[in-house]
């Protein structure tokens, strides 16, 4: 038996420490233990964009301990590292602190290694594997909204549904509670794969690690039985996956993409499940809109994939929710190799972040972004013809997360059952408080009410008042 072979690249001999040693570019003094995260961390985007107009488009802000890393900003700078054309911006070094927990996924995979398994995975997400999928995920998730009553926080309800939907198309495993500890172990590494980079016994660290041990004993106990027994979910897939020249993954190499998968898959998603609820819920005119598009275009409440990407107004909502809401707001690189951006030099190995949600709320990008204005992404919107590199929710280049149709093809699969059996509100007046890192949730209980569907509801406006929509606030 023979595998796809481990393919050496450039970034394989940059140190675990990145350079700081940045002096010589703009940016705001740090404080010498906390540098300037008691600034960034309430809201990253607020605090880059102040930097932004004081410094330009490259400048330094100092992480714990002061150690300062480079921001790069405006649509030039996410094309120069997400395009990446000379092979210079290294993802798995930029994603470094959680290597220890995904090492081996395909977003922790650089250059001639990256697109090795990224040609190797993309099979997994084509139409037929995406329609697959769909079928599996429409059951549990008329099984949710079935059991929507009284006034749940949407933060967790929109979690547990994402891993749900997550352990089953991509491991074939059952909501059941038989399988509870595979779901707390899932929670625990996603809860603490940011946390103290000091594994202190009783840590959220520790017990991140010990949880992650546990899921990669149990993924490559189950990689023989999966090869001996094909399936259709994407374990089965990647355990039987042979390449033109007949090799198989190595059992290591599935488990580091399983994990990465449903890290990814889950988190990011009921990230977008949640603050899409929130929208809809608080916009109650576009709620109408794309309730009215759902009776129109799915004929029930298990619409196909042509379906589903048949809804320009659900889609426009949701897009206009990552932008306002984007689940990931830093898009950490580290550079190979030293550049010039802007008449600055970059040494190598220095740690730069792109800001999606800068570029987000840049009125120069999007007229009046902290508006909820999801007509911008119409077809007829200016926005749809802006500058690609404008609008990165899911990256861009060949790092563009492999998994985004399957996320989106999630939340809309959510909401054509949810807006035709239940009408959302808000369940209090005060707007969540957000937290932006790791990526972005409610801190606090974010309570919305799913109250059964009403016939005056149901026959809401089935066009899109703009009037309405361009004077709704985000």
């Amino acid at each position: 038996m023979s595998f796809v072979p481990a393919v050496q690249v450039a970034s394989d001999s940059l140190p675990r420490q990145p350079n700081t040693r940045l002096e010589h570019l703009p940016g705001p003094k740090g404080h010498w233990h906390f540098g300037n995260l008691r600034a960034l961390l309430p809201d990253p985007a607020d605090f880059l964009g102040e930097m932004r107009a004081r410094y330009g488009d490259c400048f330094t802000v100092g992480l714990l301990f002061n150690r300062r890393v480079v921001v790069l900003a405006g649509p030039a700078a996410n094309r120069l590292v997400l395009l990446d054309a000379e092979r210079n911006f290294s993802t798995r070094m930029g994603w470094e602190v959680i290597l220890d927990f995904f090492g081996g996924f395909l977003m922790l995979r650089d250059f001639e290694d990256h697109r090795i398994h990224r040609r190797l995975l993309t099979g997994l997400f084509k139409p037929d594997a995406l329609r697959r999928y769909l079928a599996s995920m429409q059951p549990i998730i008329r099984r949710t909204v079935s059991s929507l009553d009284g006034e749940p926080d949407a933060y967790p309800l929109a979690r547990r549904l994402a891993l749900d939907i997550g352990l089953q198309v991509f491991a074939d495993v059952e909501p059941t509670p038989g399988n509870e500890a595979v779901y707390r172990d899932n929670m625990r590494v996603i809860d603490g794969v940011m946390g103290s980079r000091i594994p202190i016994p009783g840590t959220r660290r520790w017990r991140a690690l010990r949880a992650r041990d546990r899921l990669r004993a149990r993924l490559l106990a189950e990689v023989p039985k999966r090869r001996n027994r094909p399936g259709q979910d994407m374990f089965s897939q990647l355990a039987c996956f042979e390449d033109a020249e007949g090799r198989l993954l190595s059992d290591r190499d599935i488990v580091g993409h399983m994990m990465g998968m449903l890290f990814a898959a889950h988190e990011t998603t009921a990230s977008a499940m949640t603050m899409m609820m929130y929208s809809l819920a608080r916009h109650r005119d576009w709620q109408q809109q794309v309730r009215a598009e759902v009776l129109t275009a799915a004929r029930d409440d298990a619409p196909g994939v042509g379906q589903l990407g048949d809804m320009p107004i659900a889609d426009a909502v949701l897009r206009e929710t990552l932008r306002l809401y984007s689940p990931v707001q830093l898009l950490p690189r580290r550079n190979v190799r030293a550049f010039d951006f802007l008449d600055n030099r970059i040494p190598a190995n220095s740690q730069i972040f792109l800001s999606p949600q800068m570029c987000h709320r840049d009125p120069e990008l999007f007229e009046r972004p902290e508006m909820f204005r999801p007509e911008r992404f119409l077809p007829q919107g200016a926005e749809s013809r802006a500058d690609p590199f404008s609008f990165i929710p899911f990256g861009k280049g060949s790092h563009m997360c492999l998994g985004m149709h399957f996320a989106m093809l999630a939340v809309k699969a959510l909401f054509v059952q949810l807006l035709r059996a239940r009408d959302l509100s808000l369940a209090a007046k005060r707007a969540p408080v957000i937290r932006y890192m790791p990526t972005l949730r409610p801190t606090q209980r974010l309570p919305l009410r799913f109250d059964p569907i009403r016939a005056d509801t149901a026959c809401g406006n089935r066009s899109v008042n703009r009037s309405s929509a361009s004077d709704s606030t985000g």
